[in-house]
């Protein structure tokens, strides 16, 4: 692919934190309160995850405004996908950490995932898709967190 294009998207998996979750929800054991306690517990320590991984970036930028979320839609099993548009406002290519949270219609974070963009040239809007780690169900909705150009 050439410099105008991002060559490496990489969501940073967060499964294995949120995966006690959806056994919590799904395996019938416990009281709804403790599932719900379990559930929110999975979640903040996915987005300590996703902080701590972006934390591991020396030297960046605070690059938010950067970063435009479209809608989401729901993909191949359920999963919800949310398009990202990335303009560089450099003047040099960069790379750039993103992170990505879903939301229910309650306004609760229910996934999050970290992308990773290589490459990205100055002032060229590139194109790039966040997944949730798992199927999503009902209206939900993206946004970004935190994102970093280095």
């Amino acid at each position: 692919m050439s410099g105008r294009r991002t060559r490496t998207i990489c969501a940073v998996s967060l499964m294995a934190v949120l995966a006690p979750a959806a056994v919590g929800c799904s395996d019938g054991g416990g009281s709804p309160s403790s599932q719900v306690s379990r559930a929110s517990a999975a979640i903040a320590s996915a987005k300590a995850s996703a902080k701590a991984e972006l934390d591991k970036i020396k030297g960046g930028a605070q690059a938010k405004r950067e970063v435009k979320v479209g809608r989401v839609t729901h993909g191949a099993g359920g999963r919800a996908v949310a398009p990202l548009t990335v303009t560089n406002k450099s003047a040099h290519t960069a790379n750039y950490a993103v992170e990505v949270t879903f939301r229910n219609a309650d306004g609760d974070v229910v996934d999050a995932v970290v992308l990773r963009l290589s490459t990205v040239p100055p002032h060229r809007p590139t194109k790039a898709t966040a997944r949730s780690h798992r199927a999503l169900t009902g209206r939900i909705t993206a946004q970004v967190g935190t994102a970093v150009r280095y």
